[in-house]
């Protein structure tokens, strides 16, 4: 992303981040509020759901939240843990939780690159699940419940 100010934050430090530390850690101590929050973490529902709520306390108005590996191919990319080379983890989950608890979230994710979740805040409806929420019904339900839009659509709509 092309912008005057980035913050990185990362437990890793090959990563070379501005903040070693986890966005636990970030989020406890609150060092700013931002246009942005892009969250690819741990591939983990409870993680990830912990990022998306703590990254809408410190979002401007207007601002967005691009979530990573939201939209796996293969049950076994999304398997925790892990056992695939790929993986996404089961974040997918908490976006199909979201969209079916929150009318305050504009949740879409763009079919590219494991799948980019949009969250950004805004009136919505809840959908219904009528299913369990299993994989095996998410590639029956994958449209719907992700709200997956083509990057020609992302673009139509956000740019």
């Amino acid at each position: 992303i092309n912008c005057v100010l980035k913050t990185c934050v990362d437990p890793d430090p090959k990563a070379i981040p501005d903040y070693l530390m986890t966005s636990d850690e970030v989020f406890e101590n609150c060092i700013g509020r931002f246009d942005i929050v892009f969250v690819d973490g741990m591939h983990h529902a409870d993680y990830f759901k912990r990022d998306v709520l703590n990254s809408l306390n410190v979002l401007n108005d207007g601002g967005i939240i691009v979530c990573h590996d939201c939209n796996p191919i293969k049950f076994e990319e999304q398997v925790v843990p892990r056992i695939s080379r790929r993986w996404n983890g089961d974040v997918w989950r908490i976006i199909v939780e979201l969209r079916s608890t929150r009318t305050d979230l504009n949740i879409s994710v763009v079919n590219t690159d494991e799948g980019c979740a949009i969250i950004k805040v805004g009136k919505s409806k809840k959908i219904k699940v009528k299913d369990k929420i299993t994989y095996e019904n998410l590639e029956k339900n994958r449209k719907e419940w992700l709200n997956l839009i083509s990057v020609e659509e992302f673009k139509e709509i956000y740019l």
